[in-house]
């Protein structure tokens, strides 16, 4: 066969599996929609996906040197995997990843029997079928063999380079038309892909996605990954008993004060003290949430990353020791140790709750290996039907949903309950009126009429959360069971040009490093039904990753050892942050030694071996 001929058979059947996945995404005819304002950057990841097909087909031959017997072999394996990746998200609701091979024996058992059936028998089918074909062509000749070669490694290693180099975006830092930075947008890259798995596979193609997690994976190991000793993370998790000192709750069932109480965490979308902006904005916008203010809550994220704020807060693990990378895409696939693991132990029912879809930010997988007994998303808080009723003028569900989801658990007094709910209705972007019209008056001249509206927006958001908080607090105040609530935001809303023109930001400067805290500090509240130790709240802020020790102190629940550990890390550090790492002005250990401590629990934790979920995992 000739060059010419093999390489345009070769980018058809790319073309053809390519449009044959999105096709079955019924996704495909969005393609074909001119006025659609996304047609170019879905143009360019179909582009890219094709490019990436072809790319592997060419690698296959590479091994096969027959062109039909590479064709049938590629195009298996990747129907295979595909399939595979379907009935994952089909039976688990999560997706299949280069790191799920290592489990093999597991999801074979998992696995219903037909589903087996089904495979093997394709596979029969298949190797019966290759081995045929393979036998009846021939070996195709050097210059195919040396086309192919050049092809293959010039594209992979491109698609490879964008992966490692974060595509391309550290040398792109203001995207100019006409070049590469323009494009590197689309390129197949899974890293901090904030959507999630599910929809990252429907947007790219699974072999774009799957290709692209290998390499993350592979970078993972080459870059990033430090085996820490066994022994020497067992160490950390035995310290001193002074840490340890919180009383165990009595079993005494009689007495409410002496029950484990209920644990509520509210992590309000976007929430934020917006009378920083300047003296002009209204006050007392929020009278529930200003009169529990006990700190505020040093986020790890400015005007986005809601997954990173919930990762610090229910694993206590480091977003800037993890170089600010979305840990519940790029590294959360296996069991870890967290809050809802550690209070399932004490006989807590634990329910994550989000008025969003279940895939974004992977929260089904993820929730899934925190140990969380249940994710009511909004597919399961209403059906498809009535969810219009819900859903306001910028796309985002009502918190209607979210705090009747709350109130619903809490009737069950069974068991003690911990829920951490995320909020949505908040979410920015602000330029609409969902809310209605000028339900603040802007009063500070200069303002533009856009941002006037969009503040206008937020500022009723604001006042709707509190609102919200000051039902929940009544609902609880009925419950026997003790029970606490903590409300925050988790991160500054984004404002775009309402910081600009208020002069939030001193300096260009200061608007792009973001090096004070003020940028990290949302409001942190906190209510419960029974006498708690608030003490532990005080201090200028509380940082996420510390947040979840000092409510269980607060609220008289024992530590585990893990939490144990944690606190030691609080006890000699404010903070472990973009700003700046923050010693505290009494240490009773060498810090230095805590902080080398804390980063090796999470390397463990993320990149390494994961002893600590061996040494504290629940038994089972």
């Amino acid at each position: 066969m000739k060059t010419l001929k093999q390489q345009v058979l070769f980018l058809l059947v790319a073309f053809l599996s390519v449009f044959a996945f999105f096709l079955y995404q019924e996704d495909i005819t969005r393609f074909f929609q001119l006025r659609d304002i996304y047609l170019k950057p879905r143009l360019f990841k179909y582009g890219f996906s094709i490019l990436l097909n072809y790319a592997l087909i060419s690698l296959f031959y590479l091994i096969l040197r027959k062109t039909f017997a590479t064709i049938l072999l590629s195009q298996f394996v990747i129907f295979l995997l595909t399939f595979i990746n379907i009935k994952k998200e089909q039976y688990l609701s999560a997706s299949l990843v280069p790191n799920d091979f290592l489990l093999f024996k597991e999801t074979f058992i998992a696995s219903p029997i037909f589903l087996k059936i089904a495979v093997f028998g394709a596979i029969a089918v298949f190797v019966a079928l290759f081995v045929f074909l393979y036998r009846k062509e021939k070996l195709g000749t050097k210059p195919l063999l040396l086309t192919n070669s050049i092809l293959s490694f010039a594209i992979l290693g491109f698609f490879i380079t964008a992966n490692f180099k974060d595509n391309f975006r550290e040398n792109c830092p203001a995207p100019k038309k006409g070049t590469l930075c323009e494009y590197s947008l689309y390129l197949p890259n899974t890293r901090g892909d904030w959507v999630g798995d599910h929809l990252t596979i429907k947007h790219l193609g699974f072999s774009a996605f799957f290709f692209s997690k290998t390499v993350d994976g592979l970078n993972n190991k080459i870059f990033q990954t430090q085996v820490i000793p066994e022994k020497e993370v067992e160490t950390f998790y035995q310290t001193p008993q002074e840490f340890n000192e919180t009383p165990a709750p009595s079993s005494d069932e009689n007495s409410a004060e002496k029950q484990l109480p209920n644990i509520v965490f509210v992590m309000s979308e976007s929430h934020w003290d917006a009378t920083q902006l300047d003296k002009s904005i209204p006050r007392n916008i929020t009278p529930t949430i200003n009169k529990n203010q006990v700190s505020t809550l040093l986020s790890p994220s400015f005007g986005g990353g809601t997954a990173n704020v919930e990762f610090e807060v229910l694993t206590s693990l480091n977003t800037f020791l993890n170089h600010n990378e979305l840990a519940y895409v790029s590294k959360l696939k296996r069991p870890t140790y967290s809050l809802p693991m550690y209070l399932n132990t004490l006989g807590y029912e634990t329910t994550a709750m989000h008025n969003n879809g279940k895939y974004f930010y992977n929260r089904s997988a993820v929730y899934q290996n925190m140990g969380f007994n249940r994710f009511t998303s909004i597919e399961n808080m209403i059906n498809m039907a009535d969810r219009a009723k819900y859903i306001n003028a910028a796309g985002w569900a009502t918190d209607d949903l979210i705090y009747n989801s709350i109130e619903n658990q809490l009737k069950n007094t069974d068991k003690p309950q911990f829920i951490y709910a995320i909020s949505v209705e908040n979410h920015p972007m602000y330029g609409d009126d969902r809310y209605g019209k000028d339900n603040f008056k802007i009063t500070k001249k200069g303002i533009s009429d856009n941002s006037k509206r969009a503040l206008n927006t937020y500022l009723t958001g604001m006042q709707r959360a509190d609102d919200k908080f000051k039902a929940l607090i009544e609902n609880v105040k009925t419950l026997d069971r003790p029970t606490v609530v903590i409300f925050f935001g988790d991160h500054l809303p984004n404002l775009q040009k309402v910081f600009d023109e208020y002069g939030y930001f001193k300096s260009e400067q200061e608007k792009t490093e973001k090096k004070d805290t003020r940028f990290f500090e949302t409001p942190l509240s906190v209510w419960a039904n029974f006498p708690i130790d608030k003490k532990q709240f005080e201090g200028q802020f509380v940082a996420a990753h510390f947040l979840a020790p000092k409510v269980l102190e607060a609220a008289h629940v024992p530590l585990s050892p893990y939490y144990t550990f944690v606190n030691k890390v609080s006890s000699c550090y404010k903070a472990v942050h973009n700003t700046g790492t923050q010693t505290q002005k009494s240490c009773d250990f060498d810090s230095q030694q805590v902080l080398k401590e804390y980063k090796d629990m999470n390397m463990d934790v993320l990149n390494g071996k994961n002893f600590t979920y061996q040494i504290l995992k629940p038994e089972i």
